[in-house]
């Protein structure tokens, strides 16, 4: 560079307008990003919002038609729904019915998220405590008994019947009790039988291996107790005392719904009707639905009048609760 072009004198204006313009530039372009990336996450926001609603509702929609035909004696009460900026919690409250006084059977909560994902939240189950040593270890959920069932094809180390406990429990009480049956019978038979008192029927959904594995596990030397069926862990349907409803029906939709598009109720609803129905030899219809319990409730003195039956193969006690 020559000594002439070294002395031309700065335009120092001239650099302060380049400077100021670069620096508009810098936070117009700085401004357009937050603008840009606030509209992206905005839409993101609104997109997972709508997909985690939808899958709330179809999964809340899957856990109450489910709750219908699992769990004895067990009902639905109603979903209540919390909300967060990023995640929903539904808390679903259930309830037994017993003698007519509804009593409290526990939460089943859920939390749903803005990515998509759900988990049940609920930790809470069926607990006894006692010695080794006991005969007998009831389960207890909420402070109440819960009834359990033996399969008519199941050979159990000792069976109980718990309706001796009848004449301890005062008759201004009202009780719930799970019959099991020393066979399968039709819907019509325990109808005749147990109409008059009766709240849930269990249906007879085991296979072949399901039978075969009880069996073993009740041939185990190092289980001093019988391996039973919980109510948590029964499939069956409500009582409907209205002369012209056929309850097994909404046991059989409900099985075929879930069957069809039941998400991670599906494979469980596909066994099912596997093995009630031989693997489709036989059809899905009240009549051919096999009965191997039930639950009734009442006073104490109503239930006494099924002390004979010879239908009855056990009973298990389950809640009880003030009539009045």
């Amino acid at each position: 560079m020559s000594k002439e072009n070294e002395f031309i004198p700065k335009d120092f204006e001239f650099e302060k307008l380049v400077k100021k313009a670069k620096r508009r530039s810098m936070l117009k372009m700085v401004l357009i990003s937050l603008s840009i990336s606030l509209i992206v996450l905005t839409g993101l926001y609104f997109i997972g919002d709508t997909v985690m609603k939808m899958k709330m509702e179809k999964e809340t929609s899957l856990d109450s038609t489910w709750n219908g035909i699992m769990g004895a004696n067990i009902e639905e009460q109603g979903t209540t729904y919390n909300y967060s900026p990023i995640s929903a919690t539904t808390k679903t409250k259930l309830v037994k019915k017993v003698g007519g006084v509804p009593i409290p059977w526990g939460e089943q909560e859920k939390v749903f998220t803005i990515f998509g994902t759900s988990r049940l939240i609920t930790t809470d189950g069926p607990s006894g405590s006692g010695s080794i040593e006991d005969e007998r270890i009831p389960l207890f959920y909420q402070g109440e008994r819960v009834i359990e069932f033996y399969h008519p094809e199941v050979n159990y180390k000792q069976i109980f019947d718990d309706r001796v406990l009848l004449n301890q429990i005062d008759d201004n009480s009202v009780v719930e009790m799970a019959f099991s049956f020393n066979k399968g019978y039709s819907i019509e038979e325990v109808n005749k039988v147990f109409k008059d008192k009766l709240a849930w029927y269990w249906v007879d959904t085991f296979s072949k291996d399901d039978i075969k594995e009880h069996n073993e596990l009740n041939e185990e030397e190092n289980i001093p107790r019988g391996h039973t069926i919980s109510g948590f862990e029964a499939y069956g349907f409500q009582y409907n005392n209205h002369p012209k409803t056929e309850p097994a029906f909404n046991f059989i939709s409900i099985l075929e719904m879930i069957k069809s598009d039941g998400g991670n109720y599906q494979n469980e609803a596909i066994e099912i009707y596997n093995n009630i129905t031989n693997k489709g030899k036989i059809k899905l219809e009240p009549e051919n639905l096999k009965i191997i319990g039930v639950v009734v409730t009442g006073k104490p003195s109503d239930l006494k009048k099924y002390n004979d039956n010879s239908m009855i193969n056990g009973a298990t006690l389950g809640a009880t609760t003030d009539q009045y």
